[in-house]
């Protein structure tokens, strides 16, 4: 990696990266592993992770490293978001699913607004009291033996109008989970009778509020371990059982994860 020059103490930093949970939207404060050739990183008091370093020997690197001991004013060149590394993030708790993610250096006039990392919780992290999901068990056929479907997407969406309320990335076993955070806890729907008295209006039913949603699967182009959201979104395979469809449609409740039927067998969607 670059190394100030003689005498030189301070340094600009290429990025800032602050990775969020996707449960809850809040900042992830805990220590994570940052992995990328060509580039160094350093952890901060706030728990951002900072850009501090960058290998000459790679493409547009030299140039890049120009930027590390320029204050006054940032070089011309290269142009904003002209070199692109992948960076790999894993958490050691493993409270947090590998992923991969692009970074597009110099940042330009962004340089000072951290670039925002979305991580998706791993099978085994621990829940909040009132949060939802699904938790399922994803396989492919390899020949005549059953793989893990590692790296695989699973969305939740709403089947009254598709709204997505969770989402969850595989592991290396095809173990998943997706979480919903937001399924109200009470269901107080009463019948609208406008005309009626108040005093004639049926009292709300008042139950635990269910919400029904449908399973979609999608991996990445290519190696699909450790994913990479984006590549996902913007290319991504689907996948449908081997038979039949993805059965039973989970209802999502409050408290409660919902795991019945869903040890599934997929294949490539046509």
């Amino acid at each position: 990696m670059t190394a100030p020059g003689p005498g030189i103490r301070d340094r600009r930093i290429l990025a800032g990266i602050r990775f969020i949970d996707a449960s809850t939207g809040e900042m992830v404060t805990v220590a994570l592993t940052l992995r990328c050739d060509g580039l160094s990183f350093r952890r901060n008091r706030s728990g951002l992770h900072a850009v501090t370093g960058v290998a000459s020997g790679t493409a547009g690197g030299a140039a890049l490293a120009q930027h590390l001991t320029a204050f006054a004013e940032a070089p011309a060149e290269p142009a904003p978001g002209s070199v692109g590394f992948t960076v790999t993030v894993s958490d050691p708790g493993q409270a947090y699913i590998p992923r991969r993610f692009r970074l597009e250096l110099p940042r330009g006039d962004d340089w000072r607004l951290p670039v925002e990392v979305t991580l998706h919780p791993a099978p085994a992290a621990p829940l909040g009291p009132n949060w939802s999901g699904v938790r399922a068990s994803l396989n492919r056929r390899d020949g005549d033996a059953t793989v893990p479907l590692a790296g695989a997407r699973l969305t939740l969406l709403r089947n009254s109008d598709d709204k997505v309320l969770g989402r969850g990335f595989a592991d290396r076993r095809g173990e998943v989970l997706a979480v919903a955070v937001g399924i109200p806890v009470i269901d107080f729907t009463a019948p609208s009778v406008p005309s009626e008295p108040a005093r004639l209006t049926p009292p709300p039913t008042v139950g635990t509020k269910t919400v029904a949603v449908r399973v979609e699967i999608h991996t990445g182009p290519g190696d699909p371990w450790p994913p990479d959201p984006a590549a996902i979104e913007a290319g991504g395979q689907a996948w449908e059982p081997v038979a039949g469809a993805l059965l039973p449609t989970p209802e999502l409740r409050t408290g409660r994860l919902e795991t019945a039927g869903l040890n599934l067998l997929l294949q490539p969607q046509a």
